[in-house]
């Protein structure tokens, strides 16, 4: 059953792949979202559904989308894991205090498991929200009243240099001598 939902899950992933490249990206996402669904451990269906909301979606959406690929992959993961235990007691009892005294067991016993996937998203999710924590409010550009034109400020660069000509003309003219008049 579970290598039959593996085969399901990678051809909805080449599916969905194909119609990325073709340029159907909503169909692409939906298909995507159903490899996930069946096989939450696929981290390439993942990947791709936070690329394509990367470049097209909110960072909110974003950032939801890493929560829930983060929540389901831990969980499908420590699943696995858990069958895989079950499947085989007597192995995990017998390298299970191997593994206490090496410490690569959690305190719940679970074994330590650092996922190089897991730690880009969460790398990711922290910047995104970072960044949505720290984003620039955009300004309001004013609006023309009732046909009337707001005068708009000149940019900053033209003021600065008409206002140092203006110094310098300024400052050359109080140091020209004053000319003598001859009758």
């Amino acid at each position: 059953m579970v290598r039959k939902k593996n085969i399901q899950a990678k051809q909805q992933f080449n599916s969905a792949l194909a119609l990325e490249k073709s340029g159907d990206i909503e169909a692409a996402l939906k298909l995507y979202g159903k490899s996930v669904t069946t096989d939450p451990s696929n981290s390439h269906a993942w990947n791709r559904q936070m690329i394509l909301y990367r470049k097209g979606s909110s960072k909110e959406e974003e950032v939801k989308l890493i929560e829930t690929a983060i929540n389901e992959y831990q969980a499908a993961a420590q699943s696995k894991h858990q069958e895989w235990l079950n499947e085989n007691k007597e192995k995990a009892d017998s390298t299970r205090e191997l593994a206490e005294v090496l410490g690569l067991l959690e305190p719940s016993g679970l074994p330590k498991n650092v996922d190089a996937i897991l730690e880009k998203w969460q790398t990711r999710l922290y910047l995104l929200e970072y960044r949505i924590k720290n984003a620039r409010k955009k300004k309001t550009h004013a609006k023309k009243k009732a046909g009337v034109e707001l005068k708009k400020p000149e940019p900053k660069a033209v003021r600065s240099k008409t206002k140092s000509v203006d110094k310098k003309s300024a400052a050359n003219a109080s140091k020209q001598k004053p000319r003598k008049r001859t009758p």
